[in-house]
């Protein structure tokens, strides 16, 4: 009796990535294999095609393109914008710009035979999904497209008409990732499968947030170009969600994994931080957690065991800075995550201005980030900080707020991004403002795109003088900041999220 053809999934990697792994291609990979399949990888790294670079220090002209780009984003004027997309076009990365060689590189591919085609992409490569899915269609070969924004059903309605589609996957589906495959190679209906949509039977049952994480196989790197990494870095998560969770900006709460707050438990994750260091000699990791601290008593176990689990390890995350409870963030606390190996913490700041801060539900405290920056700069860390501007309400002296809040921190700060305020498919303020468009009379010009998740608007405040000469000198402060170098424990993190 001859056994049973294992099935050969090849996996098409469409993050941005370029620094390390894209955790979500590890999970893939893991379950896939445990599930019996023979997987392969297409990676635009590999190939030298590089994504969109993260945070890279500024030039010292860096300023002026900052104001540019701004400038140019809000004003009305037509043959303005149209500058500015030529100007954005010019600079996007390569992998935006290599979609006929990504093709290319598919159709090789697929001559050595696969029986489906699995693709995780951002939003903004929908046109190299539909390149794709003409390539697989022609091929007669099955294409199951998945994201981190596809839960969202505004989202979802937009790409289920890709040509090729197979399988347009929104949830959190790695218990049914293996009958996906199956069901989408022998041609078979999934309407029965959840955070599954597909043509004819649309989008028919949820798919509920994984509560068991220590049931999932640790994230497999090994189809990953390592190569062409500038050094061994693994990404990890501890949890799924956020333990704030209500910030009114924030679409990662709304997305497939940020629905809720669960947690790992502190064994399940030094175990993995003892394999992935095994697996890829890697002593440097990047806890991808919306905020690590979300559950503090593992949060805590990072801080005593880390360097146990990799001895000489670094590693870099996320947290928030909240007002209820104990956070974990002491002063003790941050020396602790200093001893454990952590060389850089972020907390999103957004605003220096206490009254946009409680308008967006942040959860946070002026007085008490304040403390927070200061201790973690003392505790030997680099710090990071996240803001934005242009939430509807902001006026000149909002901003100012915030130029003054980063001077009086300049030197404990060493990087600050800084971006336009978007309204997000999902998010509390964009479901606020559908309710109740008249609460935000600044707001003037909506055009939804939900193929990229995103409301397009104006906002009549960036059309002031004041407002404008507020922004520019915030620009200025955060250049000054950005433009110093890393502490050098956290320099191999340098253009990391």
């Amino acid at each position: 009796m001859t056994a049973a053809r294992r099935l050969r999934v090849l996996i098409v990697d469409l993050n941005n990535f370029a620094l390390y792994p894209s955790i979500a291609i590890g999970y893939l990979t893991a379950v896939l294999r445990q599930g019996g399949f023979e997987t392969e990888l297409l990676a635009p790294l590999a190939r030298g095609i590089t994504g969109v670079a993260r945070e890279p220090r500024p030039p010292w002209w860096g300023v002026w393109d900052k104001t540019f780009r701004w400038r140019t984003g809000v004003t009305r004027s037509r043959l303005i914008r149209a500058v500015r997309a030529r100007y954005t076009a010019y600079s996007a990365s390569k992998l935006a710009r290599a979609r006929h060689e990504l093709v290319a590189e598919l159709e090789r591919r697929l001559d050595d035979g696969f029986d489906a085609v699995l693709v995780s992409t951002y939003l903004m490569y929908r046109p190299h999904c539909v390149e794709i899915g003409k390539v697989c269609e022609r091929r007669g070969v099955p294409m199951i497209l998945g994201g981190p924004y596809f839960a969202a059903r505004d989202v979802a309605r937009e790409w289920i008409d890709l040509p090729g589609l197979s399988a347009l996957v929104g949830g959190e589906v790695e218990p049914h990732l293996c009958e996906i495959v199956r069901a989408a190679v022998a041609r078979e209906p999934m309407a029965h499968i959840p955070g599954v949509w597909q043509t004819q039977a649309g989008f028919t049952l949820d798919a509920p947030p994984l509560t068991n994480l220590d049931a999932l196989p640790f994230a497999d790197y090994s189809l990953a170009p390592w190569d062409k990494y500038p050094r061994p870095m693994v990404p990890m998560i501890t949890g799924r969600g956020c333990g704030w969770g209500v910030c009114t900006f924030c679409s990662d709460v709304a997305s497939t994994v940020g629905r809720t707050f669960r947690s790992r438990s502190p064994d399940n994750v030094l175990a993995e931080l003892e394999h992935q260091h095994a697996r890829h000699d890697a002593r440097l990791f990047v806890f991808t957690d919306l905020k690590l601290n979300s559950n503090v008593d593992l949060w805590r176990s990072l801080g005593r065991e880390v360097q146990r689990a990799v001895p000489e390890a670094r590693w870099i995350g996320a947290v928030h800075v909240g007002t209820r409870g104990d956070n974990g963030l002491s002063a003790e606390e941050l020396r602790a995550a200093r001893a454990a190996g952590m060389v850089r913490i972020t907390t999103g700041v957004e605003s220096g201005s206490q009254r946009l801060l409680d308008l967006m539900a942040k959860g946070t405290d002026l007085d008490r980030t304040s403390a927070f920056l200061a201790d973690a700069h003392a505790a030997g860390i680099s710090v990071r900080t996240t803001m934005f501007t242009g939430y509807p309400g902001e006026q000149a002296e909002d901003l100012d707020r915030t130029t003054r809040f980063l001077e009086q921190h300049e030197r404990y700060l060493e990087r600050v991004p800084m971006y336009r305020f978007a309204i997000m498919t999902g998010t509390v303020f964009e479901q606020q403002l559908q309710r109740r468009p008249s609460h935000f009379p600044s707001l003037a010009d909506l055009e939804p795109n939900h193929r990229l998740a995103l409301v397009g608007y104006r906002y009549e405040q960036t059309e002031r003088p004041d407002y404008r000469r507020a922004v520019v000198r915030l620009f200025r402060v955060v250049h000054r900041i950005n433009r110093r170098p890393l502490r050098p424990a956290a320099r191999d993190f340098e253009g990391v999220m």
